[in-house]
């Protein structure tokens, strides 16, 4: 279905960053442009169609560009591509600029290896929207399809994204921005911490949460959205996220840092 006048508007955030040419990828892996292709194509097939897609495209190269122009001659979805200079780019700094351009009630923000799963990903992730008390809701992630995986990035998908339901949180403060769906008003007055480089997602649900709002996870939206790193660094990974996460509850984090450039 169409969003109705009725219903909040949506604005699509991709973010998109191919440094591909540097990077040593394992044969068979989908490369940014690929995968943007494949996302794009889905976003055309769902039960809620938003409004417009912001591509916030921060390539040393022109194949983002590219795959949006081809996409655009064809698709009925308004698609806009925002630079964002490589030497400044950071997750938070790219939502920020991405939710400042929008024009969605609603942003969804999705990282340029995160697919929608299927047709009802959409519509799934705005449901818990519709009670106002709810600032942000976040997808479940899913083994992509084909990829071989190390056992502890497959037992890391399992243990955070398991459960299938809806569950709302009020003091948990996970949330990921990998697949992601928040009011646009809260993401002005309290923008991503643009000194994390890491976890702006996680020190934002703090935030609004200690504001009085809930956050839902949504076990019925999915996407898929895996690494293929290697063991040890997934593991070291997990470690440094629970460091960080630490640092963030106790507050080490300013949120008037890095917020201007």
């Amino acid at each position: 279905m169409t969003l109705s006048s009725s219903y909040p508007s949506v604005s699509i955030l991709i973010k998109t960053y191919d440094n591909s040419a540097a990077l040593n990828r394992r044969e068979g892996f989908p490369t940014l442009r690929e995968l943007l292709e494949i996302t794009l194509t889905a976003l055309e097939g769902q039960t809620s169609s938003p409004q417009e897609i912001l591509v916030i495209d921060s390539s040393a190269n022109d194949r983002i560009a590219e795959a949006i122009r081809a996409h655009i001659s064809t698709k009925k979805i308004p698609i806009r591509r925002i630079p964002l200079s490589s030497e400044i780019f950071n997750h938070p700094r790219a939502l920020n600029l991405g939710v400042q351009q929008a024009q969605g009630e609603i942003v969804v923000s999705l990282s340029g290896d995160a697919t929608p799963a299927n047709s009802t990903w959409l519509e799934n992730l705005l449901a818990p929207l519709s009670n106002a008390e709810v600032a942000g809701a976040y997808s479940r992630q899913v083994v992509r399809p084909g990829m071989s995986l190390s056992w502890i990035e497959r037992f890391r998908l399992w243990w955070r994204y398991r459960s299938q339901s809806t569950r709302f949180r009020e003091k948990n403060h996970l949330f990921s921005n990998a697949c992601s769906a928040f009011r646009r008003d809260l993401a002005l007055r309290f923008p991503f911490n643009e000194s994390l480089f890491e976890l702006e997602d996680y020190e934002w649900a703090r935030e609004v949460q200690r504001q009085g709002y809930t956050l839902a996870y949504v076990g019925n939206s999915e996407v898929f959205h895996s690494h293929i790193s290697s063991r040890s660094r997934t593991l070291w990974r997990m470690v440094y996220y629970v460091y960080l996460r630490m640092k963030i509850d106790a507050g080490l984090y300013s949120r008037n840092r890095g917020q201007d450039h």
